[in-house]
């Protein structure tokens, strides 16, 4: 069945985007510990020079990720910078034209794809298997108001806890919510994110609140997981 277009957002700069990556047939994405900082590494490495990340959970058979797309400017000066010999054919088209909005959503892809192809070189070499190990093509959606933000960031802290994995999101290992609390932006966009919160404390009550609420009321359906 073919993916919704809505599910394949095109990436404009500066924008907001849900990105979830999901397994195939349900395997496990993460065993170990390991994994897990695997994951977050590779993906900091492959995308943390094109958006920034605002929140994300990341759950055994599937991850979660808000993210805000670099400028342009800030991106033509990280590819500006490196080597002719590690620019991807993407980067090296979007610089022929870096006002075209399809190169440079090619290049953002590109780069999520390199990520997802890297983590599951990992996974195959650890684990002795074969194959892909993600979904085609990964979902994203694009985010229109302040207000679908700070619900997205909530959404998918509370993950773990919407598919009955623990209790408390709170207390929810692979999720940014405790990086956030700790103002620790090494994974995250601690500060961004909390001064959009308006301060730490209304962070954690709006979290607290919305999280009540949608389980009282039902998680508001999503093909997103």
């Amino acid at each position: 069945m073919p993916t919704p277009q809505k599910l394949k957002a095109i990436f404009y700069p500066e924008g907001y985007y849900h990105l979830v990556c999901k397994s195939i047939d349900g395997l496990l994405l993460f065993d170990d510990a390991q994994d897990y900082e695997v994951y977050n590494e590779r993906f900091k490495k492959f995308t943390g020079d094109f958006f920034d990340v605002w929140s994300f959970c990341l759950i055994p058979n599937h991850s979660h990720h808000i993210v805000k797309i670099k400028s342009v400017s800030s991106v033509s000066l990280f590819i500006e910078a490196i080597s002719l010999g590690d620019k991807t054919m993407a980067m090296k088209d979007f610089t022929t034209d870096v006002s075209n909005e399809l190169l440079f959503n090619k290049m953002i892809e590109r780069q999520m794809n390199s990520f997802l192809v890297s983590y599951a070189n990992y996974v195959n070499n650890k684990y002795i298997r074969k194959g892909g190990i993600f979904q085609k093509p990964f979902k994203r959606i694009k985010i229109e108001s302040d207000g679908h933000l700070q619900q997205a960031i909530i959404y998918v802290h509370a993950n773990a806890q919407k598919h009955k994995m623990i209790d408390d999101y709170k207390q929810y290992y692979h999720s940014s919510y405790a990086s956030l609390i700790k103002n620790d932006g090494y994974f995250v966009e601690a500060k961004n994110v909390i001064a959009f919160f308006s301060g730490l404390n209304k962070f954690i009550d709006l979290h607290e609140l919305q999280v009540d609420y949608f389980y009282k009321n039902n998680w508001p359906s999503s093909k997103l997981e």
